[in-house]
């Protein structure tokens, strides 16, 4: 009878040991799917870029706005609260990054160059432009645009 008791304690602690594991597994997975502005301007410095981010004015996303300065060349960026408030906003955005509309409010935009929309984390960035450098550097750190001009 102790013997089984031992048994059913061992079995008991391991599992216990797992489900440990998991939870923190699980809490160490959501918080590497966090990117910031932070990590976000790090990984331009790491790819050779010297940048500047200033503060600019809200613009046609509901949220803060940064922009980010390379030489002659600028990008947007948009700071949400949560990576979930972050996906509502980029599925009002079209397929080609010239309207976006939520439902109460749309903007039809004529850009002076091809836009390009990437995302991660809880960021929007845009890009509104023909560098192809910034552009697949973009696409390295963010993955396939979203939305926006397909060459």
């Amino acid at each position: 009878m102790a013997r089984l008791d031992n048994r059913i304690m061992v079995v008991f602690i391991i599992t216990l040991f797992i489900a440990i594991m998991l939870l923190g597994c699980s809490r160490e997975s959501s918080s590497q799917n966090t990117f910031n502005i932070g990590q976000f301007e790090n990984a331009m410095k790491d790819k050779g870029y010297s940048c500047e981010i200033i503060d600019v004015s809200q613009d046609f996303l509901p949220t803060t706005r940064k922009r980010m300065i390379i030489d002659d060349e600028t990008i947007d960026i948009y700071l949400f609260d949560s990576d979930t408030k972050m996906e509502e906003e980029a599925s009002y955005i079209d397929s080609g990054g010239c309207s976006y509309s939520n439902g109460s409010k749309s903007v039809e935009v004529s850009w002076v160059s091809f836009p390009h929309f990437y995302k991660k984390g809880s960021l929007i960035v845009q890009y509104v432009g023909e560098n192809e450098n910034i552009m697949s550097d973009l696409e390295d750190i963010f993955g396939e645009q979203f939305a926006g001009y397909v060459p």
